[in-house]
């Protein structure tokens, strides 16, 4: 009985290897820190707007989250290079891009963290924060990264 479990199991794991290999063909992902050309650059963002729902992002709670949670990803200084960004595909946002400068305004932070971000490894963070801490996390990436000047307020 193992011996067909184990064999059947192999069936299945080279079948989909198969399939993968032959029949799905994965779309290469862009490089979430790829430049944005001139011509398809989006407009820049109004980085006066407050945060949603009317709060008030308090940068140094954010910071506490974002260096216990993010900063695998996003790096220490928001440049994309965080421990584990090796291993993701899309690569993590680099903040500090100028791209990233003009269209990452607060409400865009807020979304962006409560919803994740699709065919990424972003998370939705509206499952586990409420929308105060949403606030303060988007408060500090947008006041050491997105606002900051090229070398952030981060140490």
């Amino acid at each position: 009985m193992k011996k067909i479990v184990i064999a059947t199991l192999l069936i299945a794991f080279a079948t989909a290897l198969l399939f993968y290999v032959f029949i799905a063909k994965p779309v290469p992902p862009v490089a979430a820190n790829a430049q944005i050309s001139a011509q398809s650059s989006p407009a820049v963002s109004d980085m006066s707007l407050p945060m949603p729902l009317g709060l008030k992002g308090d940068s140094g709670k954010g910071r506490i989250f974002f260096m216990g949670n993010c900063f695998t990803c996003h790096g220490i200084k928001g440049d994309g290079d965080g421990p584990r960004a090796y291993f993701i595909t899309p690569p993590p946002r680099n903040f500090l891009l100028e791209a990233s400068r003009q269209r990452l305004n607060r409400p865009v932070l807020f979304e962006a963290i409560t919803n994740g971000r699709l065919g990424t490894n972003m998370p939705a963070w509206g499952k586990v924060l409420n929308n105060q801490e949403i606030a303060d996390v988007a408060e500090f990436v947008f006041e050491n990264f997105i606002s900051a000047p090229q070398e952030t307020k981060v140490q």
